[in-house]
Formats: structure tokens, sequence, C-alpha cells
């Protein structure tokens, strides 16, 4: 399988993605896309306040497509997304291994962070109290499926924090653009 010239940066709701996708972006002159706009952009609906999801086989097959239409295999690109959502009945869910298989990406960046930080930031950014235990669960099943598609798809993997980590994570970026 060919891959494309794409980052996964991966990690649950609220560990930092988008903040750290964005320094990124601005630092490597790279494209920042989020999977959850890349599938509201094909479904054609706004990205819901919820964290969760109603068909995430489903919407797994508009990312795929919008990455085929919109994503070029020349260019580097930064997807930032994940491994696990939660289901409408707020259950962890995987997302199918043939979601990555189609997006084909170079590299993994998984962002982690101590669950009391994540929910801090969910709380203040979307009013919502989540479950202190399903976030850290959540957070550690994202790990661990992590690392099952990295194996699958033979390629560069890197967990870290965005706070603690950025020179590493920097270091990891500017060693794939190379």
């Amino acid at each position: 399988m060919e891959k494309r010239r794409i980052i996964f940066v991966a990690g649950v709701h609220g560990v930092g993605k988008t903040t750290l996708c964005n320094d990124l972006a601005a630092r490597f002159n790279i494209e920042h896309f989020s999977a959850s706009n890349l599938i509201g952009r094909e479904k054609e609906e706004e990205h819901l306040r919820s964290k969760r999801v109603e068909n995430i086989v489903g919407n797994q097959d508009h990312l795929v497509v919008a990455i085929n239409k919109y994503f070029n295999n020349t260019s580097w690109y930064l997807l930032d997304g994940h491994f696990c959502l939660l289901n409408r009945d707020n259950e962890i869910t995987q997302i199918p291994y043939s979601t990555y298989e189609g997006i084909a990406p170079s590299a993994i960046l998984v962002l982690v962070d101590k669950p009391e930080n994540i929910y801090a930031r969910l709380s203040s950014r979307d009013s919502i109290k989540h479950d202190l235990a399903l976030l850290r669960s959540f957070q550690e099943q994202e790990i661990l499926y992590a690392e099952s598609i990295r194996d699958r798809l033979g390629i560069l993997y890197l967990l870290g924090n965005s706070t603690e980590n950025k020179d590493e994570i920097f270091t990891f970026i500017e060693d794939l653009l190379i």
C-alpha cells in the first residue's frame, strides 16, 4: 500500500490536537485539516457540539472520499482525528481499520494528557461535564488502538504531550518532511 503524505494527529477530544496542528502548520507551512470538518464538508452539514457520533462507520467513508477529493500526492498534510469515538450510547467505539487503509498516512502522532487536564479543557470549551473515568479509559483505548493501527500499517509513530514534548514533536515532524 502506497502511503500518502499525511501525518495523522490523533487523541481524545480536548487533548489539544487543533492547537498543536495550528502551531505545526504555521511552523512547517503545511495544510491542516480536521477529520470531522472534512466529514461535515462531504455530508454538507455542520459539525455537532456533542461528542457522540451517530454513524461512525458511514462517516469514515465520507472522510476517505473527502481526502481523495481535497488532498494531492505532492503536498504534506496534517489530519487531526481519532482512533476511537463515543457512540450515541456514550460507549467507546473503534473506527474501522479500513478507514486508516483509505487514509494511508505516512505517520501517526498521538497526543495525550492527564485526564484531569482534558476534563478541564472540555468543560471550559464545550460546557459539558464528562466522566473522568470515561476520559481515562477513552484515552487508554485511543492509544492501544493507535498502536495496533501503526503495527498493521507499518508506519512511523510518536506518542507525546503537546506541552511536555513539544520539541520532540517538532523534530518528529521535521524529520518526516525532509
